[in-house]
Parts: structure tokens; sequence; C-alpha cells
């Protein structure tokens, strides 16, 4: 009887190193049942990394971590990223993981204190991101519209930008730059998302230039007789 092997890659971090990895994605997941494709984290194993991609639409967040030199040929899965959420919080920072991707899915172990196992099968995903390096490079040369090389100012949602304070490490900086259509964040070499700017309304292309009354020098004040 001959048993079929499934390709399979296999690493192992700590479960604060798991948390790192995918914390930095998890916050851009999608959330609305409507667009499912965009529920999932996409893992991808290639190059000797192992990578974690999540987007929204309006953010994007990509991660890596190294792979062990016997890693197999690449493989592509999504999982549900609500579900995904849910294991790594269950995951001790002490723990060492266990982390598999098969064309099945994704398996999470943690080995130690106690043990326990985790199988998340693979989810459809937007066809695209599973394909992401043509993808980002064809979104970073587009044609820059007005709303990244305005001089006045890049319009950014709050509430977005707050998503990639999780993927800094060890106190490194998030470094930004517009490329394209969207903003650039980096930290590291470990981590890489884009942001949308907000659009520039007739109103906000109208207002005068935000910094003119903090640098405005008042008039000195005149002494009382």
């Amino acid at each position: 009887m001959t048993t079929t092997r499934h390709p399979e890659a296999t690493t192992e971090m700590t479960g604060r190193e798991l948390r790192q990895f995918l914390g930095a994605v998890l916050p851009h997941a999608g959330i609305d049942d409507t667009l499912p494709v965009l529920t999932v984290v996409i893992l991808d194993a290639s190059g000797g990394m192992l990578h974690a991609l999540a987007s929204d639409r309006y953010t994007l967040a990509l991660a890596r971590h190294p792979l062990p030199e016997t890693a197999s040929s690449p493989l592509t899965g999504a999982v549900a990223a609500a579900a995904l959420q849910a294991i790594v919080r269950q995951i001790k920072a002490r723990a060492r993981v266990r982390l598999t991707l098969t064309t099945e899915g994704l398996s999470i172990d943690q080995l130690s204190d106690p043990q326990i196992s985790y199988h998340l099968p693979n989810r459809p995903a937007f066809a695209p991101l599973l394909h992401w390096r043509p993808w980002l490079a064809e979104q970073l040369q587009q044609k820059p519209e007005l709303v990244v090389t305005a001089a006045r100012a890049v319009a950014l949602n709050p509430a977005f930008l707050a998503r990639f304070r999780t993927a800094s490490r060890d106190g490194l900086p998030l470094k930004m730059r517009p490329m394209g259509r969207c903003m650039v964040i980096t930290c590291g070499n470990h981590f890489l998302g884009l942001a949308m700017p907000m659009g520039r309304s007739t109103d906000h292309a109208a207002s005068p230039d935000p910094l003119t009354d903090w640098l405005t020098t008042p008039p000195p004040a005149q002494r009382v007789a």
C-alpha cells in the first residue's frame, strides 16, 4: 500500500515570536463577511521564508520568518483570520511552537506546557494576493496620484495607521514613504505594509497650509505704561 505524502513547510519558534509574526498582520485582515476572500491570512513558504499576509483593501501587511534550510518547494495557503487570532491568544509566550503549512492548511502545535495541537483548513482568498510579489510590484509602480504627491500633506486615517503598531519589535522604528498610489511602511527586515491615503476633498484642497498659524511669529507684546 502506497501512502501519499503531501508537501509541507515546517518551522519552530517561541510563542512570543509567533505573536510577533502573526500579530503584525492580523489587525489588517478584513472582517466584512460580504468579502470572505479578505477575511483570511495568506501563508506563503518561499525563498527561505514563511510569509504571512493580510489586507482589507485599506491597509495591507506582510511579515516574514526564516524557514529551516530543509524547507521544501514553495507552498501557499490561506486560513480564517478570526480563528487564527483565537489560537494565537491561547499560545503561551514561553512555549515552543511548531507551524506546519501543507496543501491542506496550517497546523500549529504547542510543544510544551501543555501540548496542544490546532489545525486550520485552507480557505478561498483574493487570488491576486496569493501571488503577492508581482501584485505588490504593480501597485508600487503605478503613477502616483495627488493624494501622495501633494506638497502640504498626505491624509491618513488614524484608525488604519494604528494597525501598524504591532509590526514594531524591540523598539525598531516604522519607516514610511510614498510609492505608487499608497504609503509604504516598513520595519526592520521583517515587515512591509501599505496604507491607502484618504481622498482629498475640494474643501481640503482649498484650505490654507496647516503650518501657517503655527510658524507665524506674533507681534511683540506691548508694555503697560
